[in-house]
């Protein structure tokens, strides 16, 4: 069991941040939410998402940068996470925009998900199961082996998320124009289906008018992926630091 830990551990703190995999929510045949101007959720997501990751690309070479999606076309929800899994993604973001229903009260700002930790079983299970880290025979094929890596895995993967949540909120904050409503829980398909830290995005509520028209603006776009990026910067020190 010790050679376990250790096996783990030399593996998890080798890892550089070398594959991250954006997605822009929704698209085709989907076109999310639509703001009060008639914009599309869809095409709000995609160019922010492009955005981001050409900051990256240009300021990263060597990491490689995987988008589910570059031009308006449907992928089914899970399918989403299954391209980080099979990518073997050391990060998965998730980029899309809000919109309040009619009985709440009026939102605006930019929220930050991470998995709700009361669907654990159900991703350590994903993790058992559709394993994309480590191969088995470095850590044991046996049920209980696989159990505790996928315990282990997925509570270092929320830890993770927890960080890149705050470092985003932190930088949108500072860099845009938009209010913060906080980093949030939830049970999204897209995070719990990810074997990797995750993390979704909600840019703006499409349903104020102030963001409305800044979410659908090139500056800010521009600012989003800015602060996207720098929160991405600040998380992958504190990732190949540890």
């Amino acid at each position: 069991m010790l050679i376990f830990f250790i096996t783990v551990l030399s593996v998890r703190a080798s890892d550089k941040l070398d594959v991250i995999v954006i997605d822009a929510g929704h698209g085709g045949k989907d076109p999310g939410t639509i703001g009060l101007s008639g914009v599309m959720e869809k095409n709000i997501n995609l160019p922010i998402a492009v955005k981001f990751g050409t900051l990256i690309e240009n300021a990263f070479p060597n990491i490689k940068v995987i988008y589910t999606r570059t031009t308006d076309v449907f992928i089914e929800v899970k399918d989403r996470s299954v391209i980080a899994n099979n990518a073997k993604a050391k990060l998965f973001i998730s980029i899309h925009s809000n919109y309040k229903k009619k009985e709440e009260t009026e939102k605006n700002g930019f929220e930050v998900y991470v998995l709700n930790t009361d669907r654990f079983p159900e991703a350590i299970s994903f993790t058992m199961n559709n394993n994309r880290i480590l191969k088995y025979d470095q850590v044991g094929s046996d049920t209980t082996g696989r159990y505790i890596y996928s315990t282990l895995a997925e509570s270092g993967y929320q830890r993770l998320s927890n960080l890149l949540s705050f470092a985003i909120e932190s930088n949108l904050l500072n860099l845009t124009q938009l209010n913060s409503r906080g980093v949030m829980q939830a049970g999204l398909w897209v995070l719990l289906g990810s074997s990797m830290p995750a993390v979704l995005v909600e840019c703006g509520y499409l349903s104020d008018p102030n963001d409305e028209k800044y979410l659908s603006s090139d500056a800010g776009q521009n600012a989003i992926a800015k602060g996207l990026f720098e929160g991405f910067v600040r998380f992958k020190m504190i990732y190949e630091s540890q």
